[in-house]
């Protein structure tokens, strides 16, 4: 047997050359260079052949249950059980290669720890939501030449409470302020350059200059020049635990057919929530749901999650919200990335019948926009008008706050708007005759809540009210889509994943939009890509430290 012909090397383990040097085994690194390396843990062809023909059965199985209307009862798969082609050995193995999964291999490798990132997308569609994203973050700060705004540890934390209605929890949210602007700063001697984020917001934020798709690039080239391995188009399955309900890796399926991946120090999960599954969707939010614009990967579709529901872990969080924007209607259906206007707060918004909903100026803009976009599906009949002037749209700043796919819809009159956009024209002249006369005197200003509003009109204005009587008259479509779900896993602030004991899972941990008890309802805008890079960063810490205490 020991000179036969060794099967085919199968694609996806091969990583990206960012490092083509011989000298360096990582950057080169496929299944024949951990054949090479770890002989003992490769099968031989006829246990290979038998082993394909148990995968071959399993399926088969699991089809004609499918068929018979018979639901499978999703178990975590026992270690050394039958059913993968190979097995590999790393100390620690991270799932899903977004800004967490980034992270998390990032601070592992410099632990030490030797690292598997797997990526469910190929190569060209790498970096999860985060690709898809501006990736502005939120963070305490002295104001600065990014943002004129100072913002303290505690008033992160007192916003970040605020807006899920005190249900968040106090210790994830408390971790996440308090070690958010350390991240920053690592990410920055990583190489990550910064210019200032949207103007008018609530707290200080960054954005970085090449945006998410630059972020996650330069974050990769990171992994795999410090000796990381990278797998595309591998996607967990499942979680492979021993019979003391320790996590010790992950059965991975790949174009080939199933590999067993085990992990001396744990797995990370890292793979998102389940917002590009549409059966989860429906289930989980409601049946409006389907029919969302997907904004960011759609190769986010739960497995982590479900995953580790699996193998006993506590659900948590709002599993019936999501993160969402007010998009420009005419967006992508799938992966529309970056289409929203986040300026809406200088204008107002009407329904189909040209009629307000709601308050524009309720509060800053990145503390509505995630609740207006969903009202606008839920209450306004899915879509809606986005309504301006030339006093508003001839602003510096206004140009950085939205990113429309279209040109806007133009009026030289109210009226000639409403026909152009097809709502009522009387119904429209009405609106914005009514919203005109309602408006206050007082000092205008878009970095504070400056309580000009409207008086006498239902629904008020109670910020940043000022009247729309300079025209030409523009108007955008707009409605609502999905980035990422709510509900998500339990975990402690050691990025642990808890049973439904609250006891942590051996060698189980989670980072980014997986995690719940975050966001509840309304969302604090920059906090997503933050929140991913720190515990992403506690995550593969904890990791790479289990293994050091792993057997060998």
């Amino acid at each position: 047997m020991g000179a036969a012909t060794p099967p085919a090397e199968p694609q996806s383990l091969r990583v990206s050359p960012a490092s083509s040097s011989p000298d360096h085994p990582a950057s080169n690194a496929s299944t024949a260079y951990l054949r090479r390396r770890h002989p003992a843990t490769f099968l031989c062809p006829v246990a290979r052949r038998l082993r394909n023909l148990c995968v071959a059965a399993s399926l088969c199985l699991r089809s004609a249950a499918a068929t018979s209307g018979y639901t499978r009862v999703r178990m975590p798969t026992l270690i050394d059980s039958p059913g993968a082609l190979e097995r590999y050995e790393f100390d620690v193995i991270v799932v899903g290669g977004g800004i967490a999964g980034l992270a998390a291999s990032l601070t592992a490798l410099e632990a030490g720890a030797s690292v598997l990132l797997i990526e469910k997308a190929p190569r060209e569609h790498r970096g999860g939501n985060t690709r898809f994203a501006d990736a502005q973050m939120r963070f305490p700060h002295e104001a600065d030449e990014y943002c004129a705004r100072s913002y303290s540890v505690d008033e992160m934390f007192e916003d970040l409470m605020r807006i899920s209605g005190w249900r968040a929890n106090e210790e994830l949210v408390r971790t996440l302020c308090e070690r958010a602007a350390d991240t920053v700063e690592w990410l920055t001697t990583l190489g990550v350059e910064w210019e200032p984020g949207y103007p008018h917001t609530a707290g200080y934020r960054r954005s970085p200059k090449a945006g998410g798709q630059g972020l996650v690039d330069l974050l990769f080239r990171q992994v795999e020049g410090r000796g990381g391995t990278v797998s595309y188009g591998t996607a967990a399955h499942d979680l492979l635990v021993d019979a003391h309900r320790r996590v010790r890796g992950v059965r991975a399926a790949t174009e080939e057919g199933f590999l067993d991946l085990v992990a001396r120090g744990g797995v990370v999960l890292a793979c998102g929530g389940f917002q590009a599954n549409p059966a989860l969707r429906v289930a989980y939010l409601g049946r409006f749901a389907d029919a969302l614009i997907l904004r960011g990967s759609r190769y986010n579709t739960g497995e982590g999650i479900m995953m580790a529901l699996a193998a006993g872990a506590a659900p948590a969080g709002q599993w019936g919200e999501y993160h969402s924007a007010v998009l420009d209607a005419r967006s992508p259906r799938v992966e529309c990335g970056v289409t929203a206007l986040y300026n809406y707060q200088m204008g107002i918004f009407v329904n189909r019948e040209g009629r307000r909903f709601l308050d524009e100026g309720e509060d800053f803009r990145d503390h509505t926009y995630v609740k207006f976009s969903k009202y606008i599906v839920e209450q306004a009949g899915g879509t809606a008008w986005c309504i301006f002037d030339q006093r508003a749209y001839q602003r510096e700043e206004f140009a950085r706050a939205w990113r429309p796919v279209g040109p806007p819809y133009v009026g030289e009159t109210v009226r000639e708007l409403a026909e152009a956009i097809g709502v009522p024209p009387a119904n429209l002249e009405e609106t914005i005759e009514r919203f005109n006369a309602a408006v206050q005197p007082g000092e205008y200003d878009l970095d504070r809540l400056d309580g000009k509003r409207t008086v006498g009109i239902t629904p008020p204005k109670s910020n940043w009210a000022m009247p729309l009587d300079q025209p030409p008259y523009l108007a955008i479509p707009v409605t609502g889509g999905i980035t990422f779900t709510f509900g998500g896993l339990k975990c402690d602030t050691r990025a642990r994943v808890l049973d439904t004991s609250g006891r942590p899972i051996p060698g189980l941990y989670a980072a980014g939009e997986l995690m719940g008890e975050f966001f509840y309802d309304n969302y604090p805008g920059a906090t997503s890509v933050i929140r991913g890079a720190v515990f992403g960063r506690i995550a593969g810490r904890e990791a790479a430290e289990s293994a050091k205490g792993a057997p060998v």
